[in-house]
């Protein structure tokens, strides 16, 4: 695990540096984005694989996803100039921490699913990271391929741009990160959503989703330590 993470560091730092995000100052907050979401995008790929048991796979999510997190918060706190307040590196830092637990459990899912059809681990383990990887890309980037079909049907369905947005991590990183995403130059040229009207998730209703989906994974987790207990109803003596 520690070899993977010195790998995953050195690669989103390469990342950063050839984008320039490192290179030139940049806003604080989308310095906050940019790191996050590089960091997002690569854990997936240099994921160490399930454990021998249920709990440990929890373990090794839980542990790889704090890591990550943390390498992400000390990058944003290191080249960061001026230095940035705690606080908001926090917040940013929380909700990738809620990202990663999703998708790490994700892939830890489609590892186990695919080494029982008797795939060897080692490739059932890089089959499921990619998966994972390719459809977080697509995830995030939805407001960008999805904004001409969501103006499309603007008229009948108004809520079809919001949902867009507020359907990808890449929105939901920025709301965490204070940055105001659909007022990004770059955005301007490459999504008609920054000349429409949408509404940003609010950071609360992202918390309490992301939280509940964090529980309901740890409830499934916990009841599939016991797969073949049921619960009979005992007859009552009369």
């Amino acid at each position: 695990m520690v070899v993977r993470w010195a790998m995953l560091v050195v690669a989103a730092l390469a990342i950063l540096v050839v984008s320039g995000a490192m290179a030139t100052p940049i806003q604080g907050s989308s310095l906050r984005l940019a790191v996050t979401a590089v960091f997002a995008l690569l854990a997936p790929l240099f994921w160490p694989g399930r454990g021998a048991t249920s709990a440990r796979t929890v373990l090794r999510a839980v542990a790889w996803s704090i890591a990550v997190t943390v390498s992400a918060a000390i990058a944003i706190l290191a080249v960061a100039r001026p230095a940035q307040p705690w606080l908001p590196v926090v917040e940013v830092c929380a909700m990738l921490l809620m990202l990663l637990l999703l998708l790490h459990a994700a892939a830890a899912a489609l590892e186990r699913r695919w080494h029982a059809r008797s795939v060897d681990a080692a490739q059932a383990r890089e089959l499921a990271a990619r998966a994972v990887a390719i459809a977080l890309g697509l995830w995030g980037t939805l407001p960008f391929w999805a904004g001409p079909m969501a103006e499309l049907v603007t008229p009948s369905h108004p809520g079809t741009i919001d949902a867009a947005l507020g359907a990808s991590p890449l929105a939901h990183l920025a709301v965490a990160a204070n940055n105001d995403l659909l007022r990004n130059a770059w955005l301007y040229e490459h999504s008609n959503l920054a000349v429409l009207s949408v509404s940003s998730p609010e950071p609360a209703t992202l918390a309490w989703y992301y939280g509940s989906a964090c529980l309901t994974l740890t409830l499934v987790v916990l009841a599939s330590r016991y797969p073949g207990r049921v619960l009979v109803a005992r007859p009552v003596d009369q």
